[in-house]
């Protein structure tokens, strides 16, 4: 990826190379105006903040005090199993944890994807779906140059029905979800799982390998005593 991730796109009807640039120190400070500035419009609108709504949430029944225990007594027993995978000393053993983690870890996602549905509509949630965009509006820029395709944000947003926007954003979900997946096979309980697998493939192999060795060995034999026969005869006739 280097500085940026280069993409197609399509602009007043001619294909042009875009790139996405990593942020930089310039761009995380515009992206940061720009949610400071939603953020304040957001609360004169009356959205409320992550605190309040937590409140609110507890006050109406959404996310109570038992659910937010539940999710940390979760999180505990994750960390738990993790110490216990660890220490396992057979591939049996070890298995067994690790399922028990990726069953746990799910049960842990639901709560916090039920929570996390609420909190969307914070002001904090908001002001970062804005700051997202913002970012795509800094560091959208023209591959060969690396001008800036858009102005500003204000500009962004005025464009945001035209091709060039529409790539550039499916570009930012394309590395969301490379990230969520790399986060998932980071997981404690998925890498002993594939390193199991590993060690239970390099074994098959090893014991084909072996096995193979074992059946050529007979052949050689033969062959050899076949040789030895002929030298035999070949001796007795002289």
């Amino acid at each position: 990826m280097s500085d940026g991730l280069e993409f197609e796109s399509v602009m007043d009807g001619k294909e042009v190379k875009l790139k996405l640039l990593v942020e930089n120190v310039d761009i995380e400070r515009k992206c940061d105006t720009e949610y400071h500035i939603a953020y304040t419009q957001l609360m004169k609108k009356g959205i409320l903040p992550k605190a309040s709504l937590e409140r609110q949430m507890s006050e109406l029944g959404i996310w109570t005090k038992d659910m937010e225990e539940q999710l940390t007594k979760l999180q505990r027993q994750i960390v738990e199993l993790h110490v216990r995978l660890e220490k396992t000393k057979t591939h049996e053993d070890g298995l067994g944890v690790a399922q028990e983690m990726g069953e746990l870890r799910a049960d842990c996602l639901k709560l916090i994807e039920a929570k996390a549905a609420v909190l969307s509509n914070s002001c904090e949630s908001l002001a970062d779906s804005i700051r997202r965009d913002a970012y795509v509006a800094y560091a959208t820029v023209y591959a060969e140059t690396n001008k800036r395709v858009f102005k500003d944000y204000h500009d962004f947003m005025l464009r945001a029905n035209e091709q060039c926007v529409l790539d550039a954003r499916e570009q930012l979900l394309a590395i969301a979800s490379d990230t969520f997946q790399e986060s998932l096979t980071s997981l404690p309980e998925v890498g002993y799982v594939r390193g199991v697998e590993k060690q239970i493939r390099e074994d098959a192999d090893k014991a084909g390998a072996a096995a193979t060795a074992t059946k050529k060995k007979p052949v050689r034999k033969r062959a050899a005593k076949k040789t030895a026969k002929k030298t035999t005869t070949k001796k007795t006739t002289s």
